[in-house]
């Protein structure tokens, strides 16, 4: 299905050329942690502080998070590709390793180790729309752990990084 004036291909290579920040959202599905990397995620409020996260509706993975709780939004730094990958990857050990402690918000997911901050959130309202669900998460705890990191982006379908000096602390101007 595409919208009446773009036709699928040219709407997602217009997309792919949008910078995103890359996040893995995690939960439990029967007391076991789950994971997948997601570019598609947004703060919607700040009073109450609300996110959201777009889960397509073929990940492996939507049933387990539809039936949560809630979700915990990681943001990974620039070095961490591998672990993207590893999230993104159907049927891979994502927790093996040992490298997440639980949240402190009870029905969020796990905390990972690599990452430089995140929003742990009970899932408050979830739509399907198109080919993703939306899941709407009030945000309960959080915040950044290594404010020096830069952030690993997605963007032209491949994991990209802020070129030194490229990074201001310089608000704008509106």
């Amino acid at each position: 299905m595409t919208g009446e004036g773009i036709d699928a291909d040219t709407f997602k290579n217009t997309m792919a050329t949008v910078a995103a920040t890359v996040t893995v959202v995690t939960s439990y599905a029967a007391d076991e942690p789950i994971g997948i990397t997601v570019s598609a995620f947004t703060s919607v409020s700040v009073d109450p502080p609300i996110v959201l996260v777009c889960i397509d509706k073929s990940s492996g993975s939507l049933a387990p998070f539809l039936a949560a709780a809630g979700f915990t939004v990681n943001f990974l730094p620039e070095s961490a590709t591998d672990l993207a990958m590893k999230f993104a990857t159907r049927g891979a050990d994502k927790f093996g390793s040992g490298d997440w402690s639980a949240p402190k918000v009870a029905g969020a997911g796990p905390l990972l180790n690599e990452a430089y901050g995140a929003l742990a959130c009970v899932t408050i309202d979830k739509t399907e729309m198109g080919d993703h669900w939306i899941l709407y998460g009030r945000v309960d705890a959080g915040g950044i752990t290594n404010p020096d990191a830069s952030p690993l982006l997605y963007i032209n379908r491949t994991f990209a990084k802020l070129e030194k000096g490229q990074r201001t602390n310089q608000a704008g101007s509106g």
